[in-house]
């Protein structure tokens, strides 16, 4: 997946001037955010514009960052938190292309509308969309979610395990 999104962006036959054609990298159940944070550091910072890490178990994430992390909250100090050098500078200025968190649940469709409205629909230039590891369903959720929006430029799902024949 690293070597396929690498590829596809380095050689995107975008106008690199133009800060509306760089790309957003959506990372479906993105755990801890490890794949993003690879990638923020190996992609171009001029054909990229941000990261956006989606998790069900991430805080939902306020403008100054203050949110109370719960016990059932995955931790994103290495996202939000200060540096250890220096207690003022957050890591979040640190990653050579930012990276965003969001709290969703993509097994609920009221979440699915809710991206559409805050990501697909407001977001300018192309989007890729990451979904590494996800179970079950949740791939049949990220093929929908590719299906039913055009600014999708780029899809990468490598499912875990397929959903039950039910659901074929």
């Amino acid at each position: 997946v690293i070597e396929f999104v690498k590829r596809a962006v380095v050689e995107a036959e975008y106008n690199n001037n133009d800060d509306e054609m760089k790309f957003t990298i959506i990372d479906l159940c993105s755990g801890k955010g490890y794949l993003s944070m690879f990638l923020s550091e190996i992609l171009p910072k001029d054909k990229v514009d941000r990261f956006i890490l989606v998790d069900k178990a991430w805080a939902i994430a306020s403008k100054k960052q203050t949110t109370e992390l719960k016990p059932h909250h995955m931790n994103w100090d290495h996202i939000y938190g200060t540096t250890a050098t220096d207690s003022n500078d957050s890591y979040f200025t640190t990653w050579p292309i930012p990276l965003y968190t969001s709290k969703q649940d993509l097994k609920d469709s009221c979440n699915q509308r809710q991206m559409k409205k805050h990501f697909f629909d407001k977001i300018d230039g192309p989007i890729i969309v990451l979904a590494v590891h996800l179970c079950g369903t949740l791939s049949l959720k990220a093929v929908e979610m590719f299906n039913n929006n055009q600014e999708v430029k780029l899809f990468a799902l490598k499912p875990c395990c397929l959903p039950q024949m039910v659901y074929a």
